[in-house]
């Protein structure tokens, strides 16, 4: 039964999106293909169905902490065990605390289905797996002011970085040298320690520059609004350099992590409350997306 509930497996990949700007027209599909009403008696009845959807949980959490660590739950509800190892099932939730994955930290992140009915099928010969309908997920993480320096530490953060600083360093105008964020009174401060030549002057180079903002949801993205500096010697219109400061965006960054070719992803709320940053929105991986993964 393992094998065969295999298409299960995939989901775990299915969570993990991809473009910035997401498609949420999803459309929920009726059942169709179903074993048969007979059959779904008999499942629950002999106890098959309860059985079979423990096994597809416990799959489907042993593939999700081989590509995460953290505290997992998992939850699958099924019509019957004839139709969840067609792939046919009701709905799945992942609940997950203290979650490090690909160099990124949530404090919890939550993904459940929303349709009431999800039908994916798995070739066990090409370890492929064909969503037969739209399958959309909603999400929600959040994230404290230690889970975001963490992250901040990541490789690929650091090669971010040196691409804005390829630019300032060729013109000798400035070099990030390291970033980290705060969470002060419900408000986003991102703080730059920059060296600056041309400012060499007395006391040196190099200044620590901290930015405060709000956040708010655009295109399905996360940005900066109205950042201000919190250095009371400096003042100037960043409405021209908010792109830059979003480029470097933290949340974008690890939002990165939940993303892939196979899907859309579209953030919908971002809020700060008592002093974590949550952010809620959808992920759907669109119909007759064809999927290719290793043998299980």
């Amino acid at each position: 039964m393992k094998k065969e509930l295999a298409a299960f497996l995939i989901l775990a990949g299915a969570m993990i999106s991809a473009p910035s700007y997401a498609q949420y027209n999803y459309v929920c599909a009726a059942p169709y293909d179903m074993s048969g009403k007979f059959s779904t008696v008999m499942s629950k009845v002999t106890g098959t169905n309860l059985l079979g959807t423990k096994i597809a949980e416990h799959i489907l959490k042993s593939q999700v902490t081989k590509n995460a660590e953290g505290d997992f739950s998992v939850n699958v509800d099924s019509f019957s065990v004839a139709d969840l190892k067609g792939g046919r099932f009701k709905s799945m939730e992942i609940h997950g605390k203290n979650v490090v994955a690909d160099g990124v930290y949530f404090s919890t992140m939550d993904i459940q289905t929303l349709c009431d009915f999800n039908y994916i099928v798995y070739d066990k010969k090409n370890s492929t797996a064909v969503f037969k309908e739209d399958f959309p997920l909603s999400f929600g993480v959040t994230l404290s002011e230690s889970d975001l320096n963490n992250t901040m530490k990541a490789a690929r953060y650091d090669k971010m970085i040196e691409k804005v600083n390829s630019f300032g360093k060729a013109l000798s105008l400035f070099e990030i040298e390291s970033t980290k964020t705060r969470i002060k009174d419900n408000r986003f401060v991102y703080v730059f320690n920059v060296n600056i030549p041309i400012l060499n002057i007395g006391s040196g180079s190099k200044y620590s520059i901290a930015l405060i903002s709000d956040l708010h949801v655009e295109n399905g993205k996360i940005q900066m609004e109205n950042p201000q500096f919190m250095n009371p010697y400096l003042k100037a219109d960043l409405s021209k350099l908010t792109k830059v400061f979003n480029y470097l965006n933290p949340l974008e960054y690890s939002l990165n992590v939940m993303e892939n070719k196979n899907a859309d992803l579209s953030v919908q709320n971002v809020h700060i409350v008592n002093d974590k940053i949550n952010i809620t929105g959808i992920i759907n991986v669109p119909k007759d997306a064809l999927t290719q993964h290793k043998e299980w």
